[in-house]
């Protein structure tokens, strides 16, 4: 495998990316949480996805390259 691809699994940032895209593919093809979810509980989700995604960027301390 690709010595890049290997070092990005590393990363709590792309971990976390390829989870969130792999739920948001999942929610447009089935629209599971449609059912479960009212729009104000999709602001919320959005609102600490960023946080999330701030608090790894925060953390990050070494570029992928270096892994």
């Amino acid at each position: 495998m690709n010595k890049w691809i290997i070092r990005s699994l590393k990363s709590k940032t792309i971990l976390f990316s390829i989870i969130l895209a792999s739920l948001g593919a999942i929610q447009a093809s089935l629209e599971l949480f449609n059912a479960v979810l009212s729009p104000a509980a999709y602001g919320l989700i959005t609102m600490v996805v960023g946080a999330i995604v701030a608090a790894l960027r925060i953390i990050t301390t070494v570029p992928l390259d270096r892994k």
